[in-house]
């Protein structure tokens, strides 16, 4: 965990706040999970990475990879968020779409088996 603590203290504290509220959310739906750094990021693995996360200048990236963003793409769209192939880009303020970002997970959890 320290190296988490690590890349985390290298955030501003509007990305730290952010980036620490999509690791609680994710530590709640992947208790069994372990968190590690994959590609500079964040992440969450279980057999293999099931999702990363990072904070940039504007927003925090939210990354489940391809499948759950194909799947669920209509909902993205009607959420009003910028998203692209393997990522969701999460505004520092406001509310997330938690329950949306959830089905993606456990869709993600579901493909890796």
């Amino acid at each position: 965990m320290e190296h988490i603590e690590q890349h985390f203290s290298t955030k501003s504290l509007e990305q730290r706040t952010a980036m620490v509220r999509m690791r609680v959310f994710l530590r709640g739906l992947l208790p069994d999970a372990e968190e590690v750094i994959s590609y500079g990021m964040p992440a969450f693995k279980q057999k293999k990475v099931l999702v990363f996360y990072e904070a940039f200048s504007k927003h925090l990236g939210f990354y489940p990879t391809g499948g759950p963003i194909h799947a669920f793409e209509a909902d993205l769209k009607a959420s009003g968020l910028v998203y692209s192939k393997g990522a969701v880009q999460l505004p520092f303020t406001g509310n997330w779409p938690e329950e949306l970002l959830e089905k993606m997970v456990q869709f993600r959890q579901q493909q890796i088996g």
